[in-house]
């Protein structure tokens, strides 16, 4: 026994003590992380539904817009479907200014510039207002007079939608017949209609060819020339019928944008709104102008791509750096809310979650484990590691020093001196006992019978003529070990070899005998298999047993054959001929699976053709072909045919071949020089094949120690024959003779021989 030490004992409890600590320690962290967790996935989702809040907010505001639009638009193309026919007051006050231009500077009453916009454009009035009187003017133009004066309508729409719009700077209709009114009103002399209005995207957007589905459409960030700042417009052409006039549009500054954006989480991150080509339109955190871009605002290393154009999902996505953002996009105009954020690192949120409540928790548990520690080891670990002492010095069989021992340990120490003295007396009975013990289980394992199984699904399988093949082939493979033949639990064998039902014993010609006592007294039916099977055992070293399923297939394989799946070596399952589909078979199999160890009983399927025309093409291990002309079983002697002696030959083979001897090449000579064993290991497998019928040779790597060089490293192979226990010991000298040579070829210390998993060094 190893020397105890009363600090191995102490040592252990102090690890034990510190991995608790840290244990506890671990466990605090861990709930703290969870808490953590939680928070972070309740704030994510608070951030989410707070963007989308305020992106819903912003698109109501978008959508104040669209729909003013869509109401100028209809008011506008409405117009021509009843036009004035007298000229309005509006059409009456223009009037030329220079030689090719016209507006509205007088306003008639009773309107003021609260009421109106000024009409500036090209040409002579003289063409479409017949109130006018000059020599030489133009054809009067009905067309132009309508549509001025559809201008003039709009006026009322202009002032609702400029007060309806907080940020609305101006709302104005571009004609392509050269003239513009613009709302709020401003002299001619501020601004007035010029052609270069048309390459505006206010007006470039809404032609025919860029906008054929005459929509809404949305400019481009611009700075204003009246000096109202940066500012977007929207705006959606006008038709008469299917002909374009112009565009009806509303410019509005940035500046409500940015109120809306910039009270989103100050401090927290930045929230932004761009349109299709990257502009900014509003940033909570910078001052833009018309050239600001929202890929200049993103933070390094991170790129406007890497954020999904489409947005579809009101999700946070993860961005390098730790950064991450949300998107949406804006279902009034095609713009994007995008809001983009520094997640903090996990450790520093747990910390600044707990701060000095894990400081406090981290000491409060330190004291506590230490007082607990000193208070275990007084009233527990002391006695105990006495105790310890006291055993070590009793199994050396000496006397511990008198300690002192507190009151309740000390029974604990008489008993342990008692219990050892009785152990003392008890070891010369002991090892008496276990001589006698070990011969026992010697002479058990040579005894191993090889019992076969051969089950019948149903009548007609052909199971009583499988099962002879089999005692027939044991008895010609092994005439000096007594075999058996027997039908279980109803027999009709005697009919069928014709001798008298009170024969017990019927001695075939083939060789075998043919069990037929079952007179096991008054027994229990579930004691009948086992207590027949020591019977059968006492007697015969070969055992070929047939039985018929009938009834229930579960409850029959649990009364009558579960006692036999002990000691059977293979059970042989024949499949009826006219089980198609094969699951009548498959359950029979699953039922004896159920009771079966894979590693002691080796199941297999058979079929058996009775037809010259069977069709059948079941999924069997074994598949025996029609015999014409096949003689009957009877007690005279009988020929295996040559289809079935293939098949009985390689389930007994497997039966029999159960033991393993395996050589081991090296593959270095003269301790660790590397060689190549290849011709070896091909000599080597030649000569297993030759002796016990096959070989297969597979590599290892190895570790052994030379008393010269240490530990040496090499990779093996291991050639490997499996043999019937007679093949084994009729050439196991040749084995031994012949590895030795090897031995001497290969210039090593020692070769390794395994026989059954036990090792042998030559």
């Amino acid at each position: 026994m190893e020397k105890f030490e009363a600090r191995q004992f102490t040592a252990r409890y102090n690890k034990i003590m510190l991995y608790t600590f840290f244990a506890v320690l671990l466990v605090s962290a861990l709930l703290i992380a969870i808490q953590t967790i939680s928070e972070d996935k309740h704030e994510k989702s608070q951030l989410v539904e707070q963007f989308k809040t305020e992106a819903v907010a912003i698109d109501n505001l978008l959508v104040r817009v669209t729909v003013l639009l869509d109401m100028m638009q209809t008011n506008a193309q409405d117009f021509f479907q009843d036009p004035r026919i007298s000229s309005s007051s509006y059409l009456k006050s223009l009037s030329m200014m220079g030689a090719s231009g016209f507006g509205l500077d007088n306003i008639p009453a009773p309107y003021s510039t609260q009421d109106t916009g000024n009409l500036t454009g090209e040409g002579d009035i003289a063409s479409f207002n017949r109130d006018v009187k000059s020599e030489g003017a133009a054809a009067f133009n009905l067309d132009l007079k309508n549509e001025i004066e559809m201008a003039f309508s709009l006026n009322s729409s202009f002032k609702s939608t400029r007060d309806s719009v907080p940020n609305a700077a101006w709302v104005y209709y571009t004609s392509k017949n050269k003239f513009i009114n613009i709302y709020p009103w401003v002299p001619s002399s501020e601004f007035r209609f010029s052609e270069k209005l048309y390459k505006k995207e206010f007006y470039t957007l809404g032609v025919p060819e860029a906008n054929p589905d005459k929509g809404t459409f949305w400019t481009s960030v611009y700075l204003d020339e009246a000096g109202k700042g940066i500012m977007v417009t929207a705006a959606k052409p006008v038709y008469r019928q299917q002909e374009f006039l112009g565009t009806v549009a509303l410019d509005f500054t940035l500046e409500e944008l940015g109120n809306y954006v910039k009270e989103f989480r100050p401090g927290q991150g930045a929230l932004a709104i761009v349109n299709a080509s990257g502009q900014l339109l509003a940033h909570s955190s910078l001052k833009l102008t018309d050239t600001s871009q929202f890929n200049n605002t993103l933070p390094e290393d991170i790129a406007a791509a890497d954020i999904n154009a489409a947005c579809l999902d009101l999700n946070l996505e993860q961005l390098n750096q730790g950064y991450q953002y949300i998107c949406y996009q804006l279902k009034n105009a095609p713009w994007r809310v995008i809001y983009i954020e520094k997640k903090p690192l996990f450790i520093m949120r747990i910390f600044s979650s707990i701060g000095i409540v894990f400081i406090v928790l981290l000491g409060s548990l330190g004291i506590l484990l230490y007082v607990m520690k000193k208070i275990t080891f007084r009233e527990f670990i002391y006695p105990a590691a006495s105790l310890v002492r006291h055993i070590s010095k009793q199994g050396e069989d000496k006397s511990a020093p008198s300690r002192l021992i507190p009151v309740a340990w000390k029974p604990w120490f008489f008993k342990i001196t008692e219990t050892f003295q009785q152990n003392r007396n008890l070891i010369n009975e002991i090892k008496q006992k276990n001589t006698e013990l070990t011969d026992l289980n010697i002479a058990l394992e040579r005894y191993m019978p090889k019992f076969i199984l051969v089950v019948s699904v149903e009548p007609g399988c052909g199971a009583t003529t499988i099962g002879n093949y089999f005692a027939a082939n044991l008895v010609k493979t092994g005439s000096d070990k007594k075999t058996v033949y027997m039908e279980y639990p109803n027999s009709h064998i005697s009919s069928r070899f014709g001798f008298d039902d009170a024969t017990r014993l019927h001695k075939h010609a083939n060789g075998y005998d043919i069990w037929n006592d079952f007179d096991l007294g008054d027994v229990p039916q579930e004691a009948e298999s086992s207590l027949l099977m020591t019977k059968i055992l006492n007697q015969y070293a070969n055992i070929v047993m047939q039985t018929s399923i009938s009834g229930d297939v579960d409850k029959f394989i649990d009364i009558y054959l579960e006692p036999l799946f002990r000691y059977t070596k293979a059970i042989v399952v024949m499949t009826p001929n006219s089980d198609s589909t094969g699951e009548k078979t498959a359950a029979v199999v699953k039922s004896i699976q159920r009771h079966v160890r894979q590693d002691q009983t080796t199941l297999y399927t058979m079929l058996n053709r009775v037809s010259e025309n069977s069709s059948l093409d079941p999924t069997v291990d074994f598949d025996i072909p029609y015999v014409a002309d096949l003689p009957a079983l009877s007690g005279a002697t009988f020929t295996i045919p040559e289809p079935a002696t293939k098949v009985i030959n390689e389930i007994v083979e497997r039966i029999e071949r159960v033991h393993q001897i395996c050589i081991f090449i090296p593959t270095t000579i003269n301790i660790d020089q590397p060689f190549d064993s290849t011709l070896y290991v091909n000599r080597t497998m030649v000569f297993l094949g030759e002796k016990f019928g096959g070989a297969t040779s597979s590599q290892a790597k190895g570790v052994w120690n030379s008393d010269s060089s240490g530990i040496v490293n090499e990779v093996v192979h291991l050639v490997v024959s499996y043999t019937t226990e007679d093949d084994l010991n009729r050439f196991a000298n040749e084995v031994i003779d012949y590895i030795k040579v090897l031995k001497s070829e290969l210039q090593q210390d020692a070769m390794a021989l395994e026989i059954n998993k036990k090792m042998i060094l030559v």
